[in-house]
């Protein structure tokens, strides 16, 4: 359960209270309340067919209180879990499909981690302060959402421009807020504002936030999850009759995040977009257009906690520069031409280009030395997409939507070189990939098939099918360094592996089944509870088989990780996730009150090897139950996970106790202020995550006699432990 002061200028709760009760007594005293009619609408997190399933501001604000990670918006989501990265750096999970194999698109723009550890993913490059609204469509959706995936996609908004009133001037408008977080001293602050008249808008954005490393439930520092990441953007929008042109731009500075599950840090991530959007409304339908050009200078190398005078031990990582600069470019062509009066026709065009260059300095004086080694060398991924979708009005109970999209994916790269000309660690894995061809073109198809069905006002049901398909990332493809050393810098995963790339690939092409049942009252505003089973069977899945080891031995023990080359297999997975909601009183001296659930399992597992898919996430679940009264929003969270016992062994996955977890959260708005206050991790409770890899930071301890040890070698990485959280915003 987690109490939060939370600021939202959209939740109606403008005017000051008349009878302020304390919000915590409120919240003790409401299983005494009785139940009478119900009242709160409980709408549905899930798509259906064409609705855009999406949190908004009013949704989202309590947990910008919570944390600076944007990926972290998506925790209550049916199906969605994170995977564990840097402060502002998690991964999403998507029914078990994690990284690239979720497509992500923030204000359009499909974006691409430029980084060997995807340090730099999508979603860290929007600020949660500047979120607006984000969306998941998991598993079988239509394909105008978008391709070269086989999880889903997630959709991020910015802030929107404003325009004001046609009998108004001008209007100005903006916010001002700031938190703070006592686990890891975290502070912040943004600011946003806006100047407009009834057909031209401009606006900007700033934030900050910064954090010292947290510590877990028994009080201990887990170092390297310290961060600071800066945001600015401005947006120019022009609004005519029926047409809006909107161009954003921005700057991303992140001056370091520590990454607790890697071998490096990021010492600094600089990145530079624009946005150029345009949409119309014409006779026969509506034009979507968009492009766009997004930046990446990034830089790795062993943060301030693995350095010598910090750890006070011997063996750390060495001084080991590693810097990438990539860059996303891409346009986007849509159009919908209704007809037949119950038709809708959905055509579109996309091109997306990911450039990368991804080099490490050499480091005088060790063997790092004396060339400059060349990962990824002037990489290219092209994709060229075209698709056509029909959605159909069958009848008055049936809607169907019917697409296919094509995808022609064109990757290539350089030469590359190690730090030696003359050592066979270098020359000989690196002529071998030099003698070959890099080139590689897919063809990738993908369909979907969905259906409607809505008998009667008070239940939906949904079946679907989609064939998905996913070219390999260029890393998947051509990493090509089979040393410990250098493989192992090529690792998203946080599991301590290396990892070497496969240039005879094959894209994954993964067949989904899903079949969803909504079940709610005619009003859907007192309960509501949909249920959705899925199957997918992926030919020719990513995985890996072992290609080397590394071991340490030291007095008293010894480790052993594997070198692993990215393979194809086949793989399922299966699962189920169940949200809804219930109103379980009106308005009364109480207020209103609802209780929402949402609960997800999955399953998965590597077909030619029979080992569980790596990061699979237990059963999980979250209960909430909340209060709005006078001004007031109360609530009390259970999140709920079990032990995690499926895991892969060829990464050394660990398992992981089922735990607990209350939080609690309070808001008060008062005119156009807003307080917040939260308590995460209420009782303190220790507990390791279970898609957190390893604690590579307490693995360089481990190395000390057992006498002087701080942890045990590859242990799970420990999650937060109580944090008291404040927030405040200020709206005009």
């Amino acid at each position: 359960m987690a109490v939060f002061l939370t600021y939202s200028s959209i939740i109606n709760m403008n005017k000051p209270s008349k009878n302020i009760i304390p919000p915590l007594l409120l919240l003790l005293l409401t299983p005494a309340v009785p139940l009478p009619a119900f009242s709160e609408e409980a709408m549905s997190k899930e798509t259906v067919i064409t609705a855009k399933a999406e949190k908004t501001v009013e949704s989202l604000v309590s947990k910008r209180v919570k944390s600076s990670d944007t990926a972290a918006l998506l925790t209550d989501v049916p199906g969605v879990a994170l995977s564990t990265g840097g402060g502002v750096s998690s991964l999403p999970v998507v029914r078990g499909l994690a990284d690239d194999r979720v497509i992500i698109y923030v204000d359009g723009m499909c974006l691409t981690s430029a980084c060997a550890n995807h340090m730099n993913p999508p979603l860290s490059y929007i600020a949660p302060a500047n979120v607006s609204s984000i969306g998941v469509r998991a598993g079988v959706t239509p394909l105008s959402y978008g391709g070269d995936n086989i999880g889903g996609t997630i959709f991020v908004e910015s802030l929107q421009p404003v325009f004001a009133n046609t009998d108004e001037r001008l209007k100005a408008s903006g916010s001002v807020s700031t938190y703070y977080r006592s686990t890891n001293r975290s502070t912040g602050a943004s600011v946003s504002g806006a100047l407009a008249n009834s057909n031209t808008s401009f606006g900007v954005t700033g934030s900050i936030d910064h954090a010292n490393n947290y510590r877990d439930g028994h009080g201990n520092k887990v170092t390297s999850t310290y961060y600071e990441s800066r945001n600015i953007g401005a947006t120019l929008a022009l609004k005519r009759e029926n047409s809006l042109l909107i161009l954003k731009a921005g700057h991303q500075f992140i001056p370091g995040q520590g990454f607790v599950n890697q071998w490096m840090d990021m010492v600094e991530n600089n990145a530079s977009f624009i946005n150029l959007h345009y949409k119309r409304e014409i006779a026969w339908g509506s034009l979507d257009a968009r492009a766009y050009w997004h930046n990446t200078w990034h830089q790795m190398n062993s943060g301030e906690d693995k350095l010598p005078i910090n750890l006070k031990i011997p063996v750390t990582m060495p001084d080991m520069p590693m810097n990438t600069r990539g860059i996303d470019i891409g346009y986007s062509l849509k159009m919908e031409i209704p007809f037949a009066e119950k038709n809708i026709l959905r055509i579109g065009n996309e091109f997306h280009r990911f450039s990368l260059n991804d080099w490490w300095p050499p480091v005088a004086g060790t063997s790092m030395w004396p060339e400059t080694f060349l990962n990824i060398n002037d990489g290219r991924r092209d994709r060229y997409s075209v698709f056509a979708e029909l959605e159909s009005k069958v009848s008055k109970q049936v809607t169907t939507v019917i697409g296919v999209r094509n995808e022609q994916v064109r990757m290539d790269t350089g030469n590359v070189v190690g730090y030696s000309t003359t050592s066979t660690t270098y020359t000989i894995p690196a002529n071998a990939f030099n003698s070959q061809e890099h080139t590689r073109n897919n063809s990738n198809w993908d369909i979907t098939a969905l259906a409607k069905f809505e008998p009667s006002s008070i239940e939906i049901y949904e079946v679907g099918y989609s064939r998905k398909t996913r070219s390999p990332n260029l890393y998947e493809r051509y990493a090509w360094a089979t040393s410990w050393m250098a493989s192992g810098m090529v690792n998203w995963s946080g599991d301590g592996n290396g990892y070497v790339g496969n240039l005879n690939l094959s894209p994954e092409v993964a067949h989904t089944l899903s079949i969803s049942s909504d079940w709610h009252d005619s009003s859907r505003k007192s309960w509501e509870i949909k249920v959705t089973p899925y199957y997918t069977y992926i030919n020719d899945f990513i995985g890996v088989e072992p290609y080397g080891t590394q071991t340490w031995t030291w007095t008293g023990g010894s480790e052993t990780r594997n070198i692993l080359k990215f393979v194809n297999h086949d793989a399922r997975l299966y699962g189920l996730d169940i949200s809804g909601k219930v109103a379980l009183w009106k308005k009364n001296p109480f207020g209103s009150g609802q209780l929402g659930w949402s609960l997800g399992y999955v399953h998965g597992e590597d077909l030619d090897t029979r080992n569980s898919l790596y990061h699979m996430m237990p059963f999980n679940g979250y209960l909430t139950l909340e209060q709005s009264v006078a001004g007031w929003t109360n609530a009390m969270e259970l999140q709920l996970v079990s032990k995690k016992f499926e895991t892969d062994p060829l990464r050394f996955e660990p398992k992981t106790a089922g735990y607990a977890l209350v939080n609690l959260r309070t808001a008060y708005q008062w005119k156009n202020l807003r307080i917040d206050f939260g308590i995460t991790n209420l009782f303190d409770k220790f507990y390791y995550l279970p898609l957190g890899g390893i604690n590579y930071d307490n693995f360089l301890n481990s190395k000390l006699p057992p006498s002087t040890r701080r942890a045990a070698d590859f242990e799970p990485l420990a999650g937060q432990g109580r944090s008291f959280n404040v927030g405040l915003t200020q709206t005009f």
